[in-house]
């Protein structure tokens, strides 16, 4: 079955492993994106996100773009594009791997678009040693005032999000709006608006 529509799965190692070296502060990617329209959906919103916090990126602060996937059938795939700036964000979007775009750490989730279940009743999630593994490299100056029991405000943040459908490898609707990860999109379908 065609099941993902960028061609991307490139599993190396789990992407809780880091590079072999302990000394080394990159994290390992584990995943490729080889689709042209979703590369260019995440690029338009690096542009986006990057600009729109560049006061809090100049403070030291650290925000990532994410994916989440949502099959909608054996032939219409959506993406959904986001913000990820929080380290508590991590354990919301696991399991996930790690991909380069533009030199950029993106953040590609396996939550099939974040699932209802609260995070204590999910069948896996992220290990409390693996978030600060994690913490520690992408979000060094909260974890640094984590450690030294600094109070740390979370920022309300809400942007549009990206949302990308997909009938097989072809791009059919990009939508731009605020909203839930897991939000129905309208889309036209054989010349009729249907809600996917």
């Amino acid at each position: 079955m065609y099941k993902f529509v960028c061609l991307f799965v490139l599993f190396l190692f789990s992407s809780c492993a880091q590079n072999g070296n302990k000394e080394n502060s990159e994290l390992e990617c584990t995943v490729e994106i080889r689709n042209k329209d979703l590369i260019e959906a995440i690029t338009d919103y690096q542009d986006f996100l990057y600009k729109d916090n560049k006061k809090y990126i100049e403070q030291g602060d650290s925000i990532y773009v994410g994916i989440a996937s949502k099959d909608i059938n054996d032939s219409i795939y959506r993406y959904v594009v986001f913000p990820v700036y929080d380290i508590s964000d991590i354990k919301y979007h696991a399991p996930f791997d790690l991909c380069k775009v533009n030199g950029h750490y993106v953040i590609f989730s396996h939550d099939n678009a974040h699932p209802i279940f609260p995070i204590e009743r999910r069948f896996c999630r992220i290990t409390d040693s693996a978030v600060q593994e994690y913490a520690k490299l992408l979000f060094p100056k909260e974890y640094e005032m984590l450690n030294k029991k600094e109070k740390h405000v979370i920022r309300l943040y809400e942007p549009k999000n990206c949302y990308l459908t997909f009938f097989g490898d072809s791009l059919i609707d990009k939508t731009n709006k605020q909203g839930m990860i897991r939000d129905a999109i309208p889309i036209m379908l054989n010349g009729e608006e249907v809600y996917k």
